[in-house]
């Protein structure tokens, strides 16, 4: 059984899935209507050689989704069908259109908004994000339970998890994670503070552009991130979508869940290979990447092989 999963922001970079532009019409064809949406040339954004500006949390956010979407069409097109889907932070977006819950339209207004909150929601270079590489989730949260200012923010792995909170605080705060005995620390290259309660004033504008658009029933289920379990309502997608903006992401829990629904493939749709090491580290199922025309057709001939020993 198959999972497709959606990466987040982090995981952009210049020039990718240009191979898939390139060569599937599908991919072209949502590259080129997403430009045309936006009134942005986002191919110029992801395709050209200026990564700060693809750096951009209202460009970064539009241009993810975009490839993902570009993959999964790819996907459609040779028939790899899946069981359950889910994205990391902004990639739940990405899971919502794979599911038929928001058309590809919606979303990518929805994420370009979200994108301008998020950047403007505290002044810029005033918050931050820190991996913590090496301490439990219980040891991190024991510890941010007694500093000001610092935020959970992403359940990854048992052993990766990020906080998010004020740039100073999380500075003071670096060598307390390791004093405590993480081996690294490392601050993201993001421009604030998500999945923190600092990204309060965002929620009001993202909750009204939501609530004017069109959420259907799932035709797969999707695992959300505020919760780690599958998305029981319509309401409930729509509203933790605004809480997801000051909530941690829990993608130990959610990883768990798909594999309590007896998931065995997890096949990452879009940029990178972020979430199949992260997947690794919470279980022994198989994890496939769509980063390259060439993972996409090692995947294909993976189902291919297996349909036909199933038959």
């Amino acid at each position: 059984m198959n999972a497709l999963i959606f990466p987040g922001q982090g995981s952009q970079k210049l020039n990718m899935m240009k191979d898939f532009y390139d060569e599937y019409p599908e991919s072209k064809r949502i590259m080129d209507n997403a430009c045309d949406i936006l009134g942005v040339d986002l191919r110029k954004i992801v395709f050209g050689n200026d990564e700060h500006e693809l750096t951009k949390t209202y460009n970064a956010q539009p241009a993810l989704l975009t490839t993902s979407i570009m993959a999964f069409e790819v996907l459609k097109s040779k028939n790899i069908d899946f069981e359950v889907a889910a994205g990391h932070s902004l990639g739940e977006y990405s899971a919502l259109v794979a599911s038929g819950v928001l058309s590809f339209e919606d979303a990518l207004k929805a994420v370009r908004l979200r994108g301008e909150l998020m950047e403007n929601a505290i002044p810029s270079g005033a918050g931050s994000m820190l991996a913590i590489l090496g301490l439990s989730p219980e040891k991190v949260e024991e510890i941010v339970s007694n500093l000001d200012g610092v935020y959970v923010a992403n359940y990854n792995s048992p052993l990766q998890i990020v906080v998010s909170g004020e740039i100073t605080a999380l500075l003071s705060a670096t060598e307390i994670f390791k004093s405590a005995g993480a081996k690294r620390v490392v601050q993201l290259n993001v421009s604030g503070p998500f999945h923190s309660p600092l990204m309060m004033p965002a929620k009001e504008k993202l909750s009204e552009f939501l609530n004017k658009i069109d959420f259907r029933r799932p035709q797969v289920p999707v695992v959300l991130n505020v919760t780690g379990k599958v998305a029981g309502t319509i309401d409930e997608i729509k509203s933790k979508l605004i809480e997801q903006l000051t909530s941690p992401v829990k993608w130990i829990e959610t990883v768990q869940t798909m594999n309590e629904m007896c998931i065995t493939r997890y096949v990452e749709v879009g940029s990178g290979n972020v979430l199949c090491g992260l997947v690794k580290k919470i279980t022994n199922a198989e994890t496939y990447s769509t980063d390259t025309i060439d993972e996409m057709d090692k995947l294909e001939g993976v189902v291919k092989n297996a349909e036909i020993a199933e038959f």
